[in-house]
């Protein structure tokens, strides 16, 4: 922007001076001949003429100087404002550098306390790593001893007392594995070389019809891995049937687990690694089940083994915080652990054995984020005196979890809804719209309460029914359960379908 400029009253000086000259001379003849000067100029008309042109430029410049001065003050108001704008924009800027220097002091001493935990913990690990390479090579001989001494017990006694050292036996085997596992440099390719040694025994076995014994055992059965994986960590073995060999098909259930047994087969490998993959994925369910916020006297750790073509499936299922997304690529690394965010410290390992043991046995671990659903639902319940009732609702979710909500009017929503008759109830008919064939609930007595639990899918059940029946009235109550948590779902080739890919 040109500067505005504010220019000197030359004119009106000029013409100020040239009048004084003017007048001087007329008063003072004697310094200048008269002939010398024209002879209009001492007329008094030139004198007016002469004043009133010097105050036309007196005016005139008074006129320029005031605009000049104008645009000179304006042009210093908006320099000032820019000034403003300036200092402003300064200030800004020295915030933002503030602001971004705190964020990048915060960001340093982040990455400075995950540096210095993540290098403790690589010391960690290699220093328990070199423990158990240092148990393991100075305890071979005492573990041969051990293994011996325990074979000639079980040969020499009865048989419960032989149980009880075969035992001992498998678990002393099965703490063997666990150090060949934490000294090896890469637990994948260690479990594959196992499973392939495995196969090819197996395969000679199934060509030579059996007739020539293997050196070692190359096949186990999944229920038995899942069998010792649950013994260690529950108070009831006998209610589980832990301590006898379960069939292909049945259900079992605790006050912790509901277990599943849809189908069974023989998988190869060695069975103390899949004992300790099924072993980490249940502690990591009963971890999240167990904690105040998620605990469900109706939810269970809901363990299901099935066949899938050619594939043995493991679910394990748990009541819990949902895996974020951010999360879904990182719990199966080594080190971390979510508990350690939710202010738990995790160790890290569990999740990532699971990992590198499924990728040893060439199987895949995923998970599914199991949430609750809306919607409409019915229940027809049947009186003894003949009459009866129906009731139509909504399910809604506020804030993750299922609340009732009756008709279309302002009546507010609960947690739960209760029902009370004259007479006792006979049978319910509960009909989710969700589910299209109704779950009937008979046979109820008059003076006998009950309580009765989703049956479209026994492991997570949505829904919860208690009836309270007296001799002359009775009273339901309808729950919908808080379900959501997390899956996970383990799948491995079975021993047969390896054998037929191979032909």
């Amino acid at each position: 922007m040109k500067p505005a400029g504010i220019y000197y009253p030359w004119l009106s000086t000029l013409g100020a001076l040239t009048f004084v000259v003017w007048q001087f001379v007329l008063n003072h003849r004697e310094l200048i001949p008269l002939e010398r000067l024209p002879l209009q100029l001492p007329g008094q008309d030139n004198f007016l003429i002469a004043a009133a042109l010097l105050i036309a430029l007196v005016i005139f410049d008074s006129w320029r100087f005031v605009k000049a001065s104008r645009r000179y003050r304006t042009q210093l108001g908006q320099y000032q404002e820019q000034i403003s704008e300036l200092f402003d924009s300064r200030r800004e800027l020295g915030t933002r550098a503030r602001t971004y220097s705190d964020h990048a002091d915060k960001l340093k001493m982040f990455i400075s306390e995950r540096l210095l935990e993540t290098i403790e913990y690589d010391e960690k690990f290699l220093h328990f790593k070199n423990i158990a390479s240092e148990v393991r090579h100075n305890g071979v001989i005492s573990y041969d001893k051990a293994q011996t001494a325990l074979k000639q017990a079980q040969s020499s006694c009865d048989a419960e007392t032989g149980r009880q050292y075969r035992e001992a036996a498998d678990g002393l085997l099965y703490l063997w594995d666990l150090l060949d596992l934490s000294t090896t440099d890469n637990i994948t390719l260690h479990v594959a070389n196992q499973i392939y040694d495995c196969e090819e025994h197996y395969f000679q076995a199934q060509l030579n019809d059996a007739t020539d014994p293997s050196p070692f055992e190359p096949t186990f059965m999944m229920s038995h891995a899942l069998r010792r994986a649950l013994l260690p960590i529950t108070e009831n073995p006998d209610e589980l049937g832990l301590n006898r060999d379960w069939p292909r098909r049945d259900a079992y259930i605790d006050d912790k687990f509901n277990i599943q047994l849809r189908s069974d087969s023989e998988l190869l490998g060695n069975e103390n690694h899949m004992v300790l993959l099924i072993e980490n994925l249940i502690n990591n369910a009963l971890f999240y089940a167990q904690q105040k916020e998620h605990r469900n006297r109706y939810s269970r750790v809901a363990i299901s083994l099935g066949q899938r073509a050619g594939e043995v499936e493991l679910k394990v299922y748990n009541r819990g915080p949902r895996i974020k997304q951010d999360e879904k690529d990182k719990i199966y690394q080594l080190g971390f652990s979510s508990r350690r965010i939710r202010e738990h410290h995790g160790k890290g390992l569990g999740l990532y054995f699971v990992n590198e043991i499924t990728k040893g046995f060439e199987g895949s671990i995923e998970f599914d984020n199991i949430d609750n659903h809306g919607g409409r639902f019915a229940l027809s319940v049947k009186l003894t005196n003949g009459d009866v009732h129906k009731h139509e609702f909504e399910i809604v979710i506020v804030k993750g979890r299922p609340i009732c909500q009756f008709g279309e009017s302002e009546e507010p929503t609960g947690r739960r809804r209760e029902w009370s008759y004259e007479a006792p109830i006979a049978s319910i008919e509960a009909s989710p719209q969700a589910s299209r064939k109704p779950q009937l609930i008979s046979e109820l007595r008059a003076g006998e309460d009950s309580v009765h639990l989703d049956l479209a899918d026994s492991r997570s059940p949505r829904w919860l029914l208690e009836v309270r029946n007296k001799k002359r009235a009775s009273k339901l109550r309808f729950t919908p359960l808080d379900v959501s948590g997390v899956e996970f779902v383990a799948r491995f080739e079975t021993a047969k379908s390896r054998l037929d890919n191979q032909d």
